[in-house]
């Protein structure tokens, strides 16, 4: 699927025409505290299909957005306007509008190579919900914004798994492209699954169900050889292997994980031989052992680290999403570092914006093969089929072949 996507799929060369005005969607949701991006990788990649849009004389209007509502990273892409700005070294005008009169009046009276960034895009309800490519098509958004534009630009890897209106539901309507980070990541992806055979999956962070769904597909269609275990997902399988503390399960019942704990059960049982856990942790009050969890750890411990490195050695490619443990703080990043250093020595492949700030803080991230700007969007799409890519062939089926 994913070579055919990419011999199927125009890339960005094909949209970039002077005077034509270009819906680009990108992932530029970024790790948010007080109000400031903690990351900006993710808007530095994508300034790159935006540079060659507007350089082409494009008139780009980007669609994005920033968390969940309910969630407290919620907000407004303004913040996000002025770091992308940086990196495209141009002048973006930011909207507070998506959909409504003024949007559509600043979209139809751009000039050639100007730029607009419409507000966050899940500020309308429909765009949180999922639905078919057809569905979606139908959606206010859509149906708003397509008349007023000549090309859809998909570059939003991250959000590749979601079939969410500006995902799939301009593709179904107007002419597509793929951007840049969507050609890399595609590219990546299919050397990953030619070569699936070589490859170790190590899994962190703390998305335990996205985590523990990735893991089981991963091994239900043999597309990794054996996968490390770190962080919370850690936990919370540790939890299934054996007893743990009442505050650890206070904690997870806190997290509303304990279901997790039984898929997490079944997971072992299956693959327990494929699955490696850490046998040690480490926490504020000292070293754990997997057999005697009694407290929430911050990090795998150093034997552990030590065992990570060494698997990781004898592995042609790694692909490597979630830290090992609670990065903010220092006395809990040795285990991520150690695990990143030996990934840097392999073809690694590393995403999320928790682990690429990891591989920054622990100056290997100029050693690492592909940086991809999805973390659990990579593993389900080596996994499974990703909407946005489904949306595309049919796109190009439609209105380019």
């Amino acid at each position: 699927m994913l070579e055919h996507a990419l011999s199927v799929i125009p890339n960005i060369s094909r949209c970039a025409k002077p005077s034509k005005r270009i819906i680009v969607r990108i992932d530029i949701n970024s790790p948010i505290k007080n109000n400031k991006i903690l990351d900006d990788y993710r808007l530095k990649a994508h300034a790159k299909t935006i540079s060659i849009l507007s350089d082409a004389g494009a008139r780009v209007v980007v669609l994005a957005h920033q968390g969940r509502p309910g969630q407290d990273d919620f907000t407004s892409l303004e913040i996000h306007k002025n770091i992308l700005e940086k990196y495209v070294n141009k002048t973006i005008l930011f909207i507070e509008d998506i959909i409504g009169p003024y949007a559509l009046n600043k979209i139809d009276n751009m000039k050639d190579g100007e730029i607009l960034m419409l507000e966050n895009v899940r500020m309308l309800s429909e765009e949180v919900v999922e639905g078919p490519p057809e569905k979606q098509a139908n959606t206010w958004l859509v149906r708003k914004l397509a008349p007023h534009a000549d090309y859809f630009v998909f570059d939003g890897f991250a959000v590749a798994h979601r079939s969410q209106p500006s995902v799939v539901g301009f593709p179904m309507v107007m002419p597509s492209c793929m951007g840049y980070v969507m050609e890399r990541e595609l590219t990546a992806l299919s050397e990953i699954w030619r070569n699936r055979k070589l490859t170790l999956i190590v899994v962190g962070g703390a998305k335990v169900p996205e985590s523990l769904r990735a893991i089981k597909e991963v091994l239900d269609k043999g597309l990794a050889d054996k996968v490390l275990v770190g962080g919370l997902v850690s936990v919370v399988m540790a939890s299934a292997k054996s007893r743990v503390g009442p505050s650890v399960r206070q904690f997870l019942e806190g997290m509303g994980l304990l279901s997790e704990v039984e898929k997490a059960r079944m997971l072992l049982e299956t693959y327990g031989d494929f699955i490696v856990l850490p046998e040690d942790f480490r926490s504020r009050t000292g070293e754990l052992s997997l057999s005697n969890l009694d407290e929430v750890p911050g990090d795998i411990g150093n034997a552990t680290a030590a065992k990570f490195a060494e698997i990781i050695n004898d592995y042609e490619y790694v692909v490597v999403t979630g830290p090992m443990g609670k990065i903010e703080e220092p006395d809990f990043f040795a285990g991520t570092r150690r695990v990143l250093e030996a990934a840097s020595r392999r073809k690694a492949i590393i995403g999320g914006g928790h682990t690429i700030l990891s591989a920054e803080k622990a100056g290997v991230l100029d050693k690492i093969f592909h940086v991809s700007t999805g973390g659990r969007a990579f593993l389900m799409a080596l996994s499974e089929e990703l909407p946005a890519v489904n949306a595309l062939v049919k796109s190009a089926e439609k209105f380019w072949l």
